[in-house]
Formats: structure tokens, sequence, C-alpha cells
């Protein structure tokens, strides 16, 4: 646990879903990859309140969770780069059936039937995810409205997406990286949307971070930046 960032693994394929919290009872719940009921028992235990579900990208494992979390918390907005947004609302399933049997994976999204709920806000490169809490109306389970900035900046890093976004945090140097960076490896760009050429830019751009910044990935254990510098810069 980092910055009281809590951790669960969840999904069949072991996405790193992140509750980054904003003050002592706000939320941002960061990649839903199932095991919904786990992370609503936490959340109503202690009182906390989901201001945004956002998701660093729009691939099915990192969204799976998002029917249930969204019926559970309907006014909170659902954020996603524009660039991915197609992965979620009608049709989307359909989608990622057709996207995960590309890659031999279609028995994924086969076993899932409820529809997912559309984007209601998106994560713009360059903003801080109190602009995307301020685009949305407010309600009285979302109070954010004195959120003038939350510390944690939205950067675009497409490769393994179009859509890709890590969040980063300058103050407690800390890179929330979805599948973009992990430990040891880097997002595949096999896959429909992927750019091996985006993704080398896009690493370009968090080799400028400071190397103590911890890095929590999308899938597998924290690492750092320096430590990932030596294996693909060095």
């Amino acid at each position: 646990m980092f910055m009281n960032i809590v951790h669960f693994v969840t999904g069949p394929i072991s996405v790193n879903t992140w509750l980054v919290p904003l003050d002592e009872r706000r939320i941002v719940i960061v990649d839903p990859g199932g095991d919904a009921d786990t992370i609503i028992a936490y959340l109503r235990e202690r009182n906390a309140v989901p201001v945004l579900f956002a998701l660093t990208h729009g691939h099915f494992d990192h969204i799976t969770a998002l029917p249930e979390l969204s019926a559970a918390f309907p006014d909170v907005p659902i954020a996603i780069h524009e660039a991915d947004a197609h992965f979620l609302g009608t049709g989307a399933l359909e989608r990622h059936r057709a996207f995960f049997a590309r890659i031999g994976g279609a028995g994924l999204v086969e076993q899932y039937a409820a529809p997912l709920p559309a984007a209601t806000a998106f994560l713009t490169g360059g903003k801080d995810i109190a602009s995307v809490l301020s685009s949305v109306p407010e309600s009285s389970s979302v109070p954010a409205a004195d959120l003038s900035a939350t510390g944690w900046l939205i950067m675009h890093t497409p490769g393994h997406s179009k859509g890709s976004v890590c969040l980063y945090n300058e103050k407690e140097k800390i890179l929330v990286s979805g599948d973009t960076l992990f430990n040891s490896g880097v997002g595949r760009t096999d896959a429909p949307g992927g750019n091996i050429a985006e993704l080398e830019r896009s690493l370009d751009v968090l080799s400028e971070l400071p190397g103590e910044t911890i890095v929590l990935p999308g899938h597998g254990p924290r690492t750092t930046i320096a430590q990932e510098l030596g294996t693909f810069r060095g």
C-alpha cells in the first residue's frame, strides 16, 4: 500500500485494481477488472465514497466489474480516454468478443452477458483528475466540487491501445501505469489498436519521470522507473 492506495488482484487475468484516495473518504477506482463484490464490500465497510471509475484503457480484462459497480454506484462517472471509448456502451461486448478472438482469448468474454455502461467522462492527457470530476454534473453521492486539484495528472501513453493512459502523482512520485509499463515488461502491441512505435514514444515520455517513481502496473508486482529504465533504456 502506497499513499494509502489499496490494491486488489481481480478477474480471470489477475488485473491490478487500484483504489486511489483523494482525501479521507473519496476514492478513484482504477481498472475494476472483476470481483465487484469485494470492492463494494471494502468501500461500504469503510464508509468510503467512490467518485470516479478511471480506466487506463478499454480492454475487457480491465473493465469486467464495471456493470456491477455502476449498478451499485450509478452516479459515479466512468472515465476513459476518448480513443478507447468504443470499448464501452452499446455494442461493446460484441467488439470485445471480436477483439479477444483475434488474440486467441474469445472465451474470456463469452461468459459475460451484462451490457457495459457507456463512458460519461474522458481522461485527457495533460489534465488533472479534478478536471474530469468537474466535467460531470455534481450529485449528492459524488461530492467532488471542492477538489480544485487532486495531484493526479493524466498522461496519454498510446501503444498498448490507442487510448492508454497513465496517472502520475508528482508529489508522491507514483505512476499508475496500466498496461503501458510492467515490472520487466511492457504492454503487448500485437493486438488490434496496438502500435510498437507509439509505445516506444510513450516509454520515452515516462523515462523523463524521476527514477525513484514507484510504478503500479496493470498486472504483476510494482517496480520503479529507474528499474525499468535499466531494462529498456540501458
